[in-house]
C-alpha cells in the first residue's frame, strides 16, 4: 500500500479507503490516497488523451469503449478528482487531468524501462559480476572458465580482483564480491561449487640431486629447504600433515602467496616447493623440474563460493552453473 499524506495530517481524518482532496496549503494542492495506483488504469487514461477520445483509445488498446470509460472513471475515483471534461463532441483535460497525465506518462515510461531492464538481466543481456580470486596463481587455472563464460555472455561486465584468502572471505560477506574463488574445503558459512580439481607436485632446481627421479618420496625430502604457499590454503596444511604422517619435521624456510616468487626461489637453488600440477605444467622450463609425489595425493581443489543463503544475481548464478563442455576448447567456442 502506498500512502501519500500531507504534513501534519492525522489518520483519524481519513475514512478507510476513501481518497479526498486536502485543503490548499501554501499554494499547493495535495492528495491523500489509501489505494495503490493501478498502472492499467493510468495506461487507459493516457491513451484516451493521446487518441482524443474513448472510442479511438479503445481501438488502440484492443478493448471496448465501456471498459476504457470504466477504467478512467475508477482512476478518477481513486484520485478524488475529475480528469476529463466530457462532451458529445470532445474530451478535454481538466487542470488536475493535465497534472496527472504528465506524471502518468513518466510513471508508465519508468515501468516499461523497469520491465525491459529486468528482462535483460534475466536473459543475461546486461549486468555486472564482481569476482574475487586468491593470489596463488589461480587466475591461470580459472582462465578457461572465465573466458568461455565471457564468450557466452559478452554483455556481462566482469570485474575481477585478487586478494588474500582472509580478505576474499571478508569482502564476500560484505557483498563487495558476488563470488570468490575459494579452496576446498570451503570455510564454514559458505556455499561452494567446485571448478578445478588438481593435486600438488614437487618443483625442484634442475640441478638438485632428486631431480633425476621420476617421482619423489617425501622421506627423501627430509632436510630440504621448503618454500610453501600461505597457511590459509588447505593444501599447505596437507603438505605439513603428509610430512607429519611420516614422522618427518619439514624444513620450512618461508611462505608466499606469489607463484612467481616461489619459482624464483626454486630456480635460484634455495630449495623446493609444492604447486598444483596444472601450474607446473604451464611453467615448464629448463631451470626447474616438476615431479609427482610417490604414494601420496595432496588435493588442490578450487571453486566459486558465496555466503550461505545469499541470493545470487542472474549473472552470478550463470557462472556457478557454467561448465566448459568436455573436449571443447576456448578456440572452438570462439569459432
Amino acid at each position: 500500500m502506498f500512502t501519500a499524506r500531507a504534513s501534519g495530517h492525522k489518520r483519524n481524518n481519513v475514512m478507510a479507503g476513501i481518497p479526498f482532496w486536502n485543503r490548499r496549503s501554501a499554494g499547493r494542492l495535495r492528495i491523500v490516497m489509501t489505494n495503490d495506483l493501478d498502472l492499467r488504469r493510468l495506461r487507459f487514461f493516457v491513451q484516451v488523451v493521446r487518441e482524443g477520445g474513448f472510442s479511438a483509445a479503445a481501438k488502440a488498446l484492443f478493448s471496448t469503449q465501456s471498459t476504457v470509460s470504466k477504467a478512467v472513471k475508477q482512476l478518477e475515483g481513486e484520485l478524488g478528482v475529475v480528469l476529463l471534461q466530457r462532451s458529445s463532441t470532445r474530451t478535454d483535460l481538466t487542470d488536475e487531468g493535465k497534472l496527472v497525465y504528465d506524471k502518468a506518462v513518466q510513471l508508465l515510461a519508468a515501468a516499461d524501462r523497469l520491465r525491459s531492464e529486468l528482462d535483460a538481466l534475466k536473459g543475461l543481456q546486461r549486468g555486472q559480476l564482481a569476482i574475487g580470486l586468491p593470489k596463488m596463481g589461480t587466475s591461470a587455472m580459472l582462465a578457461d572458465v572465465l573466458a568461455t563464460y565471457k564468450l557466452k555472455y559478452p554483455l556481462i561486465d566482469l570485474d575481477v580482483d585478487v586478494a588474500s584468502i582472509g580478505e576474499l572471505e571478508r569482502r564476500l560477506c560484505e557483498s563487495e564480491f558476488d563470488l570468490a574463488a575459494l579452496f576446498e574445503p570451503a570455510p564454514e558459512g559458505f556455499e561452494f561449487r567446485r571448478v578445478v580439481e588438481d593435486e600438488l607436485v614437487v618443483i625442484l632446481p634442475a640441478s638438485h640431486a632428486l631431480s633425476s627421479r621420476l617421482s619423489i618420496d617425501l622421506s627423501a625430502m627430509e632436510g630440504v629447504p621448503l618454500f610453501l604457499c600461505e597457511p590459509d590454503i588447505p593444501a599447505a596444511k596437507g603438505v605439513l600433515d603428509a610430512f607429519k604422517a611420516r614422522g618427518i619435521q619439514p624444513r620450512v624456510e618461508g611462505r608466499s602467496s606469489h607463484l612467481d616468487l616461489l619459482y624464483e626461489l626454486v630456480k635460484s637453488g634455495a630449495g623446493a616447493s609444492f604447486v598444483p600440477r596444472r601450474l607446473a605444467a604451464a611453467r615448464s622450463q629448463g631451470s626447474t623440474v616438476a615431479r609427482p609425489l610417490q604414494g601420496i595425493h595432496i588435493p588442490w581443489c578450487l571453486g566459486f563460493g558465496w555466503p550461505h543463503g545469499r541470493h545470487l544475481s542472474h549473472a552470478a548464478r550463470a557462472l556457478v552453473d557454467h561448465v566448459l563442455p568436455a573436449g571443447v576448447s576456448v578456440q572452438e567456442l570462439r569459432n
